[in-house]
């Protein structure tokens, strides 16, 4: 993605970067730094309020379920599978 989508946006700003990566040598590019979130929580509708009630509820059931399983780490793997390039 190139940096000219982020330039002049007023949530992040760009940070040069650089180093010397032990494979592929020396580099420079630049870091998305995001503008700090606002210390006030934002009022929310009642909808919304009730969308995110709902997924943290969701979030808590799923949760609870995966402390019963003996091996977690049979769900995960299928997930990342699926989420890798082929």
């Amino acid at each position: 993605m190139g940096a000219e989508l982020f330039s002049g946006s007023p949530t992040t700003h760009l940070v040069p970067i650089g180093g010397d990566h032990p494979r592929y040598g020396p580099f420079e590019d630049v870091a998305f730094v995001p503008s700090p979130l606002p210390r006030v929580t934002p009022q929310l509708s009642m909808g919304t309020f009730t969308a995110v009630a709902a997924a943290r509820a969701a979030l808590a059931s799923l949760d609870s379920s995966a402390r019963r399983l003996g091996n977690p780490a049979i769900l995960r793997r299928q997930t990342l599978r699926r989420e890798a390039p082929s």
